[in-house]
């Protein structure tokens, strides 16, 4: 067994099953396989198929409104973007571009695009290609706020020639390179323009927006079929214009329970598989463990944390006279209050959950930076386990036990009472939070539906409180996304409707500040500011636990995690149509 974990650099990382949203900050790890790290493979290794696994299926496979973490799993093999971090050293390298240039202000980014790259459709990848992909992502018609929204004080992205284009900004802002490089995958222009024109008000499937799967782009396999509820197959992109990978084909099976993912690994179906904690304790002294498998356990920036969100709004629909819906946003009745979401949190025992239900995988969260960041102040602690203090805040907020029925109530006799609303899996934390705030007089419903329903549920705001993780973080994060007051709208991140003036203020004066130390004493106050506040009850800074088949050659854990897009499989151990090796 490898029990191999990434030197040098740590991070956040597994919610409470196999689901997570992940919001466009994944854009900035996918799509990284680096150049010198692909292998030249020989002609014996070339060949097969690499067997993956969605634990959920995508909302949809549409790379720029795509809002889920399944989507970029597929997708990073069939996109590619300008630049891409190198996995060992973290530093920028060039991935459709072969140089770029920042002038001393750090306003203006020119990129060079290397002559040879090409669509899988044989055309090559051109500055027009660069712009228009600029400009629908930037287009207040197109459904990807989240995405937008890391380019708001953009002013433009221009074309100067055919292969070089470039991006002004209108503020000095940290990440001007990594976001006009990275953080959108690259569409062909002459594909995409005329869906991106079409009325997206209609019921005109051609719409950029209501495209959900077929997209092509640059990298080195393309999109073939989604069957719904079974798999998504790639093959292999023929004029790929960088170095082949060895699979002919990338097949993703959709499988939503734990137990039947890891049957179909240990069946020989799957070449690699994500575990749980509970899972990984569970196969660690598993027989085939060395011979059939191996384990890696792994730290990278992308791993995320878990949390709870208290939702800060309730949302009442009003119907107009005309018959159209009105929506008002009013103080959550009990997660307004901060006091309230900081008792919430001190009702929790976090350190014992992570003992015994995850095993000590992990560390408690204590904000939305990755722990080992200089972003994050590590002279934060997490709130304790402290039911007298959350008691004590509960009452000084007005909720208390004023009948003699065991339950909290208002001064107004409400019972303190909320849903809770989860995405089908892991039911183990609900039910262990559910007994834990009972026994402090809080009312819990519980409601557990499917992912694409969860996700329009949080675009809609309509929860009190859910379980989510975000995952997929850079080395260097921007929480704008997440935590500015522009991020409530339009289906943004923001989701829980945190508003609050000093959040807004720091992140502001953080983006536009280019001196390091600087920046990060702003965004330790930022980490102080959303420890006092607790928007989010923050959970757990996740680590990558992982079972890989022993028929997989070039298995290498790097700062980055591991490359998918480094593997072989031998000839003679390659998998049969069914299952298991001929």
């Amino acid at each position: 067994m490898a029990d191999t974990r990434a030197r040098g650099f740590r991070t956040r990382a597994w919610p409470t099953g196999p689901r997570w949203l992940a919001a466009g900050l994944i854009a900035v790890l996918a799509g990284a396989a680096a150049a010198d790290t692909i292998p030249h493979f020989k002609p014996a290794q070339m060949g097969g198929t690499l067997r993956r696994i969605l634990t959920a299926e995508p909302q949809n496979l549409n790379p720029i409104t795509g809002k889920d973490l399944y989507e970029r799993l597929v997708n990073e093999y069939i996109y590619e973007r300008l630049i891409v971090r190198h996995p060992d050293t973290l530093e920028w390298e060039g991935q459709l571009a072969e140089r770029w240039e920042i002038s001393p202000d750090g306003r203006i980014v020119t990129f060079y695009l290397r002559p040879e790259a090409r669509f899988s459709d044989g055309r090559p990848v051109t500055a027009d290609d660069v712009v228009f992909t600029y400009k629908t992502v930037t287009d207040s018609k197109i459904d990807c706020r989240s995405l937008a929204s890391y380019f708001k004080d953009c002013r433009k992205c221009e074309k100067l020639d055919d292969r070089t284009v470039r991006y002004t900004w209108k503020e000095p802002y940290f990440k001007t390179l990594e976001v006009s490089g990275s953080f959108s995958p690259i569409l062909p222009k002459h594909v995409y323009e005329k869906h991106v024109r079409a009325d997206p008000e209609s019921d005109d499937p051609k719409h950029f927006n209501k495209l959900v799967q077929g997209f092509i782009g640059s990298g080195p396999h393309k999109f073939v079929k989604w069957t719904t509820g079974q798999e998504i197959v790639l093959e292999r992109n023929t004029n790929y214009w960088g170095k082949p990978r060895a699979f002919d084909r990338i097949v993703f099976r959709i499988i939503t329970d734990a137990a039947a993912s890891v049957q179909a690994f240990l069946a020989e179906e799957l070449d690699d598989l994500p575990v749980t904690p509970d899972w990984w304790d569970k196969l660690k002294d598993h027989d085939e463990r060395g011979k059939a498998f191996r384990m890696y356990r792994y730290a990278t920036p992308s791993n995320g944390y878990s949390y709870i969100a208290w939702n800060n709004v309730k949302y009442r629909s009003l119907t107009n006279p005309d018959g159209t819906e009105q929506r008002l946003a009013e103080p959550h009745p009990i997660f307004g209050d901060k006091r309230v979401r900081r008792a919430m949190t001190h009702l929790i025992d976090r350190t014992r959950l992570l003992k015994h239900l995850y095993y000590d995988v992990g560390q408690v969260a204590t904000g939305t930076f990755w722990p080992k960041s200089p972003q994050h102040d590590p002279g934060i602690e997490p709130w304790p386990y402290d039911r007298a203090e959350a008691m004590r805040l509960l009452k000084e907020a007005g909720w208390e036990d004023r009948n003699g029925d065991g339950w909290l109530e208002d001064p107004s006799g409400n019972r303190f009472s909320f849903e809770w609303t989860f995405s089908t899996g892991d039911t183990r934390l609900p039910r262990l939070l559910k007994e834990a705030f009972r026994r402090a007089g809080i009312e819990v419903r519980t409601r557990f539906i499917e992912w694409s329903v969860f996700v329009l549920k949080l675009d809609r705001r309509e929860f009190d409180a859910i379980i989510l993780a975000w995952g997929g973080g850079g080395v260097e994060s921007d929480p704008y996304q997440i935590w500015h007051s522009d991020a409530i709208a339009d289906q943004g991140h923001n989701f829980i409707t945190f508003r609050n003036g000093e959040a807004d203020r720091l992140i502001m004066t953080a983006r536009a500040e280019l001196d390091p130390a600087k920046r990060n004493a702003l965004y330790h106050r930022f980490h102080r500011l959303l420890h006092e506040q607790q928007p989010y009850t923050f959970f757990v800074a996740r680590e990558s636990l992982r079972l890989v088949s022993t028929r997989v050659e070039n298995v290498n854990v790097r700062p980055l995690g591991i490359e998918t897009q480094e593997w072989w499989i031998p000839k003679a151990k390659r998998l049969g149509q069914g299952g298991r090796a001929p």
